[in-house]
C-alpha cells in the first residue's frame, strides 16, 4: 500500500513540476468563433455563439504575444511594441491573469499547452500557449538570404531571401513567390512574421530562439489546411 502510494505521489508530484507556470510562453496560435450577422427587426445585427464553437464558422491563425512568467506571482506580457503587467493568481490546476484591463484564465490541456479566454472577449476564443526558452541576441535580416529547414513540411528546401522595405522572396525549385516580412520585438526577444498564400491563414509567426552567426533556430506553428490545428515545427536558417 505505502508503495503505491509513494507511486501516486510520484506521479502527481511530477505532473505539477512538468506544469510549472514559471518562465516564458509563447502565444501558438488563437480560436476563434466569430459572431454571425443576422437580420433582425432593426436590421442586421452581430449575434454571438454563447454555447461554444461553431466548427463551421471558427477560424484559427498564428498569435503574436510573448508570456514572461515570473516569481513572485508576477507576469509580463509583449506584444508588438506593448507591454503589459500581470497578477498571476494559480489555484489547484487553474490560473488566472490579472491585468488593469484583461483576465485571462484557463489551465493545460493534455499537450501541455496553456489554454486561456479572456473576459473581454464577446465570443468564444482560446489563446494556446508553448513553453519558449529563447536566448537573446540581435540579428540582422535585410539583404540577406537562407535556407529553411523544418519538421511541418512548408520550410523544408526553401530558401527565404529578405529584401528592403519588408519584401520577402520565398524561393523552391527556382522559382519564387513574392510576399512580406515584419521584424516584431518582444521584451528582449524577437520574432518573424511573414506572409504567404500556401499557409491557411496566410501568415506565418517564427519566434526566434537562438541566432548564432550564419544559423538562426526559432519555433512556428503553422498549419497547411483550413481548419486544422497549427503543427508546431523547429525552423532552422542557415545563411547563404
Amino acid at each position: 500500500m505505502r508503495v503505491l502510494l509513494s507511486s501516486i505521489l510520484i506521479v502527481f508530484s511530477t505532473s505539477l513540476s512538468a506544469q510549472n507556470l514559471n518562465g516564458n510562453w509563447l502565444l501558438a496560435y488563437i480560436k476563434a468563433s466569430p459572431p454571425e450577422m443576422v437580420m433582425g427587426e432593426d436590421g442586421a445585427v452581430l449575434e454571438y455563439n454563447e454555447g461554444g464553437y461553431d466548427d463551421e464558422q471558427s477560424f484559427i491563425e498564428p498569435g503574436l504575444m510573448l508570456l514572461s512568467v515570473l516569481p513572485g506571482n508576477k507576469a509580463e506580457s509583449f506584444y508588438a511594441d506593448v507591454k503589459e503587467e500581470w497578477k498571476v493568481i494559480q489555484d489547484g490546476k487553474q490560473v488566472r491573469f490579472e491585468s488593469l484591463e484583461d483576465t485571462l484564465y484557463g489551465g493545460f490541456n493534455t499537450e501541455g499547452m496553456l489554454v486561456l479566454k479572456s473576459t473581454i472577449d464577446e465570443s468564444p476564443t482560446d489563446y494556446f500557449f508553448a513553453a519558449f526558452s529563447p536566448e537573446a541576441a540581435a540579428f540582422d535580416l535585410v539583404n540577406s538570404s537562407w535556407k529553411t529547414n523544418g519538421n511541418s513540411g512548408f520550410f523544408e528546401n526553401k530558401t527565404f531571401e529578405f529584401r528592403p522595405k519588408n519584401e520577402l522572396f520565398i524561393w523552391e525549385n527556382g522559382k519564387h513567390e513574392k510576399r512580406e516580412f515584419y521584424i516584431h520585438t518582444l521584451g528582449d526577444f524577437m520574432a518573424i512574421e511573414f506572409s504567404s498564400e500556401v499557409l491557411a491563414a496566410g501568415f506565418g509567426i517564427i519566434y526566434v530562439e537562438k541566432s548564432e552567426g550564419k544559423k538562426l533556430t526559432g519555433i512556428s506553428f503553422l498549419s497547411l489546411e483550413e481548419g486544422a490545428l497549427p503543427v508546431r515545427s523547429q525552423v532552422v536558417f542557415s545563411k547563404k
